[in-house]
C-alpha cells in the first residue's frame, strides 16, 4: 500500500489497530544519497567509533524519502502469516515559516538509481508525509502558546512562568510615506465593514510581511476589540489577511482559543510520520531489517531526535527507541546459514531460501492490500521491507530444526535467536561482522596489519610486490597515498618491521602505532579500549565470559574475537545437529552482555500474544517431511563441525588462513 499525506491517517489507524498484536516487523528505506565525501567512505579496518563517525558525518545530511514497513502476524489456527506491507513516502514539508524548513544533499548516482526503478518523485513533493522531530514539535507549540498568551488569552493547564509573559512592547512602527497611501485604503475599506450590516468579514489581497505588521498594528491601535485579524494562506501559498467583525469582547476571545487550538492541532498533524516510529517503539515487537544500519541511523535521526556524537549514547538511544532489533544479513553471514549462502544480497538471499533445506512459511496478505507478486517492486521501500521479514521468518524456522523434537516455527520471543539480537551488519569491515548495540563490541587482534604511505602512482600490484615475502595481502584503500595492508598470514607479521626498510617514498607502521599516532592524547585511553587486541588468556566460552564479568566486575573483561565466536556458534550447531539434543542458547556466541533488558510482550506457548496454539499432533504430522529433510544435510553439519573443533584446539602458531566473504 502506497501511503502519502492523503490516505496518511487511514493507514495509522490500521497500523493502530494491528501493531500490538502482531509478532514481528520488519522495515527499510530509500534514501537521496548514501556518502557526500570520500573521506567518509567505510574502510575494512574501521574501528566501531570510527566507522559511527563516517556514517553520521558523511551520510545523515541525505534523506530517506522512502520507507518500508511490513507487520507480520501470526495465526496459530491457520499456521499462516498474514502481512500488511506499506510504502510511506515521507518528505519534510514546513508547517509555516516558524517550522523547520531542513536543507538536505542529493548524490546524482543515487537518484539515478531511484528512477531507474520507478521512484514517484511527483509523488514526493507533493504528497510527501511531513514530519518532526519531539524536540521540533515541542519547541513550536511553546511559540504558538506563548503567542496567544500575549494577546490575552487563557493557557489551558499552563502555570504562569517566564515563556510565556507579553514580551515589552518597542513602541509603535511609524509609517512610511510610501505605505501610508496603502494603509489608508485599508482604513477606509475596514470602515465600510463595519458600517456595513450585510457582511461581517473582509479579505484582503495578498501583501508582503511589513505591510501585514502595519495592518496588525492600525488595526489593533484605530478599532481595538471591534475587528478580529488574522494571516491565512492560499492555496499558492500566499499571505493575506482577513478582517471579520467581533460581536463582543468575549466572542473575540473564544474566536482566539478556537485559533489557538486549531494552531495547535496543525501541529499535531505535522508530526506526520514519526508518529508510527513512535507506535513501533511502545509496542516493543521486534523489529528486523537488511543491512539496516543506515536506515536505523536515519530513522533515529530524522524522526526521533539528532544523532549523538559518540557510539556509546547511539547504542542507549537506539535500544530506548527499538529496544530489539534482528539484522538479516548478520543471520546470513554466520553459521548455520552461511554454509548454505553464497551470496547475502537481499534479492539474492530472499532466492536463495526458498529452496532446500529451507521451508518458506504460508503467508497471505490482509485485505484491501495489494500483493507482491514478483520481484519488479525491488528497491521498493515497502517490498523491501516484505522480502526481509520472509527472509527471517525462514532462517528463524530453521533453527527449529536443531531441536528436539524439531519445530517448524521458532517464535520472534525465542531464546534461540539471542545470538542474533540487536547485531547490526557492518559493510566492508573484515574483521568486525557486526555492531553490538547490547555491549562492548568485538576486538580482533590487528597485529598483522599495517599502515602504509606512498606516491600517488602506485597501484595495488607495487603493494603486493612490497609484501610479497610474507605471501597473500589484503589492502584497505584509505586514500590516494595511503593504505592498510593486512597479511593472511598472521604469524609472519613479526617479520615484517625487520625486513621491510624504511624506503624513500614510503613508510610502513604497525596498526597499533599508527594508531596512537593518529588520535589526540586526551582520548589515547578510550581509543586503546577500541583497537587494542585482547590479552592472550585461557580459552573461555562466552557464557564462562559472561559469568567472570559479572562475578570480577572490577577485572579487566576478557572479549572474544570473531573467529572465536563464529567457530563457537559452529562447534554449538553442529554438535547439536550429531547428537540431536536441543540447543543450550547460554553458551552460543554474541549473547550480549548481562545488563538491564526491557520486559518481552507477555507471550502464548507458540511466542505470540494472544495467538490460539495449533494441535500438537498436527504440527508432528507436519514435520515427518521436515526431519527427512534434515536427515539428508545433517552429514554435511557433522562435517563441518569437525573442521571447525580441530581448528579450535589447533596449538598457539599453528596458520590459519581465513577466507572473507564480501557483499
Amino acid at each position: 500500500m502506497d501511503v502519502t499525506r492523503k490516505n496518511f491517517k487511514e493507514a495509522l489507524g490500521v497500523i493502530s489497530s494491528v501493531l500490538n498484536d502482531s509478532s514481528f516487523v520488519a522495515i527499510d528505506g530509500e534514501f537521496t544519497g548514501l556518502h557526500y565525501d570520500s573521506r567518509y567512505m567505510p574502510n575494512a579496518f574501521d574501528t566501531p567509533e570510527e566507522r559511527y563517525q563516517k556514517l553520521r558525518q558523511g551520510s545523515v545530511d541525505f534523506l530517506l524519502v522512502q520507507f518500508g514497513l511490513c507487520i507480520f502476524k501470526y495465526n496459530g489456527k491457520s499456521s499462516k502469516y498474514t502481512v500488511y506491507p506499506f510504502n510511506f513516502y515521507v518528505f519534510p514539508t514546513p508547517l509555516n515559516r516558524h517550522a523547520p524548513d531542513p536543507r538536505f544533499l542529493c548524490q546524482s548516482s543515487s537518484i539515478d538509481f531511484l528512477v531507474s526503478h520507478n521512484f514517484d518523485f511527483n509523488k514526493l513533493f507533493r504528497e510527501g508525509i511531513p514530519y518532526l522531530t519531539s524536540n521540533s514539535a515541542r519547541t513550536m507549540r511553546e511559540e504558538i502558546l506563548q503567542k496567544y498568551a500575549g494577546q490575552g488569552v487563557t493557557i489551558p493547564n499552563k502555570e504562569p512562568s517566564p515563556a510565556f509573559r507579553t514580551p515589552q512592547a518597542k513602541g509603535p512602527i511609524i509609517i512610511p510615506d510610501e505605505h501610508k497611501e496603502f494603509i489608508n485604503q485599508i482604513v477606509a475599506k475596514t470602515e465600510q465593514l463595519l458600517k456595513n450590516n450585510d457582511r461581517t468579514s473582509l479579505q484582503l489581497d495578498p501583501c508582503n510581511g511589513f505591510q501585514r505588521k502595519l495592518i496588525y498594528q492600525t488595526m489593533e491601535t484605530k478599532f481595538q476589540t471591534k475587528l478580529i485579524v488574522e494571516t491565512k494562506t492560499g492555496e499558492k501559498k500566499e499571505r493575506y489577511i482577513e478582517i471579520t467583525k467581533a460581536t463582543s469582547e468575549e466572542d473575540k476571545r473564544k474566536r482566539d482559543e478556537l485559533k489557538m487550538q486549531a494552531d495547535l492541532d496543525e501541529i499535531d498533524d505535522a508530526i506526520g510520520f514519526s508518529k508510527v516510529i513512535d507506535m513501533i517503539s511502545e509496542s516493543g515487537r521486534l523489529v528486523v531489517g537488511h543491512n539496516m544500519i543506515l536506515d536505523l541511523m536515519h530513522t533515529l535521526d530524522q524522526f526521533s531526535c539528532r544523532l549523538p556524537d559518540n557510539l556509546i549514547e547511539f547504542k542507549n538511544m537506539s535500544h530506548c527507541v527499538f529496544h530489539r532489533v534482528v539484522d538479516t544479513k548478520v543471520m546470513a553471514s554466520t553459521h548455520p546459514f552461511k554454509e548454505f549462502i553464497m551470496n547475502s544480497a537481499l534479492n539474492d538471499l530472499h532466492s536463495r531460501l526458498q529452496d532446500n533445506p529451507f521451508v518458506p512459511p504460508s503467508i497471505e496478505m490482509a485485505s484491501n492490500f495489494n500483493g507482491y507478486k514478483t520481484a519488479e517492486n525491488y528497491h521498493e521501500a515497502g517490498y523491501d521491507a516484505f522480502i526481509t521479514g520472509q527472509c527471517f521468518a525462514i532462517m528463524a524456522n530453521f533453527l527449529g530444526t536443531f531441536m528436539d523434537p524439531p519445530k517448524h516455527r521458532v517464535s520472534p520471543s525465542s531464546q534461540f535467536l539471542e545470538p542474533f539480537m540487536n547485531k547490526i551488519h557492518l559493510m566492508r569491515s573484515l574483521d568486525i561482522p557486526y555492531l553490538n548495540l547490547n555491549g562492548p563490541d568485538l576486538q580482533p587482534s590487528r597485529n598483522h596489519v599495517f599502515h602504509v604511505t606512498f606516491p600517488k602512482e602506485w597501484r595495488t600490484s607495487d603493494l603486493h610486490q612490497l609484501f610479497s615475502p610474507f605471501g597473500s595481502i589484503y589492502v584497505g584503500w584509505i586514500g590516494d597515498t595511503e593504505a592498510f595492508v593486512s597479511l593472511y598470514k598472521a604469524a609472519e607479521a613479526s617479520m615484517v618491521m625487520k625486513t621491510i626498510k624504511k624506503g624513500e617514498n614510503y613508510t610502513v607502521t604497525p596498526y597499533k602505532n599508527f594508531k596512537r599516532g593518529v588520535y589526540p592524547e586526551d582520548n589515547a585511553e578510550k581509543e586503546r579500549k577500541i583497537v587494542s587486541p585482547p590479552q592472550e588468556e585461557k580459552s573461555l566460552t562466552v557464557a564462562e565470559m559472561d559469568k567472570a564479568n559479572i562475578e570480577e566486575p572490577g577485572k579487566r573483561k576478557r572479549r572474544i574475537s570473531s573467529l572465536e565466536a563464529d567457530a563457537e556458534v559452529a562447534v554449538l550447531m553442529g554438535t547439536v545437529a550429531k547428537r540431536k539434543k536441543p540447543m543450550d542458547p547460554t553458551v552460543a556466541p554474541f549473547v550480549s552482555r548481562k545488563g538491564v533488558k526491557p520486559p518481552l510482550p507477555e507471550v502464548t506457548e507458540e511466542g505470540d500474544p494472544g495467538v490460539e496454539i495449533e494441535d500438537k499432533d498436527k504440527v508432528k504430522e507436519k514435520h515427518e517431511d521436515k526431519v527427512k529433510e534434515k536427515d539428508e544435510v545433517e552429514s554435511e553439519h557433522i562435517g563441518t563441525s569437525k573442521k571447525v573443533e580441530e581448528e579450535i584446539d589447533n596449538k598457539e602458531g599453528k596458520k590459519r588462513k581465513l577466507t572473507y566473504r564480501r557483499n
